[in-house]
């Protein structure tokens, strides 16, 4: 991935310039110190990850003839499913072209009434130095909405319901809404949602995130983040 380059708008009626490489690193200006992504600071939340990615491992192994390349292939399929949607989405609140797709049709189906501010956004946090890619904002009567997107497979989406994945979910959002707030955006988020998309395109469900116990869970991540990384100096 090339570097890109975004300006964002602050409230004073400025704006700065953001940019984002292929190591999900962002920074400001030509030279600016760089920082780690949100997901990159989240990624080690994962309930009980390990015993459960081998448990999913050893089922798509079994499941394709004792292929251990497949549980690769099966991430590297569902990654390719949501950066398809996230693509898609983004095209249509840029153009309003609309997908085919069945899992954009369904997300559509969710979202299509809503006055979007736009899509794919780069923004960064000044005061915990760190940046992220906010989904999608919209504008609502009462102010700014920020949304982020998930595929989910069908089959563990009621797994996917435990409570520390949606805190999970809930942190990378308030993260994004912190940073806005820090960087003195004009659009400063009041409420937000995640909306989770099967992967069958058989149904999305949109749930709102509690933005403040996101936040303290993002906060202490990034403190278990920053221990961990000097354990391994």
């Amino acid at each position: 991935m090339p570097t890109e380059t975004q300006q964002h708008l602050l409230a004073d009626g400025t704006s700065v310039e953001i940019s984002r490489n292929g190591n999900h690193q962002y920074w400001v200006g030509e030279e600016g110190p760089k920082m780690r992504g949100v997901t990159g600071l989240l990624g080690h939340i994962d309930g009980d990850g390990f015993s459960a990615g081998m448990g999913w491992a050893l089922k798509m192994a079994r499941e394709n003839g004792g292929d251990l390349d497949a549980p690769r292939q099966s991430t590297r399929e569902a990654t390719d499913i949501g950066t398809q949607l996230h693509e898609a989405i983004d095209i249509y609140i840029r153009t309003g072209a609309i997908s085919e797709d069945p899992l954009f049709m369904e997300w559509y189906a969710e979202h299509k009434h809503r006055d979007w501010i736009g899509s794919e956004l780069f923004v960064i946090d000044p005061e915990l130095e760190y940046g992220g890619t906010v989904d999608a904002l919209e504008l609502q009567g009462h102010g700014v909405v920020i949304h982020d997107w998930k595929t989910v497979e069908p089959g563990s989406w009621n797994k996917y319901q435990d409570t520390l994945r949606r805190y999970k979910d809930w942190a990378q959002l308030a993260a994004y809404s912190h940073a806005l707030e820090g960087m003195g955006s004009m659009w400063v988020p009041a409420e937000g949602y995640v909306t989770y998309v099967l992967r069958d395109g058989s149904e999305a469900v949109t749930v709102e995130a509690d933005l403040e116990l996101g936040m303290k869970l993002f906060k202490a991540s990034r403190e278990l983040f920053a221990l961990i990384q000097k354990a391994k100096e």
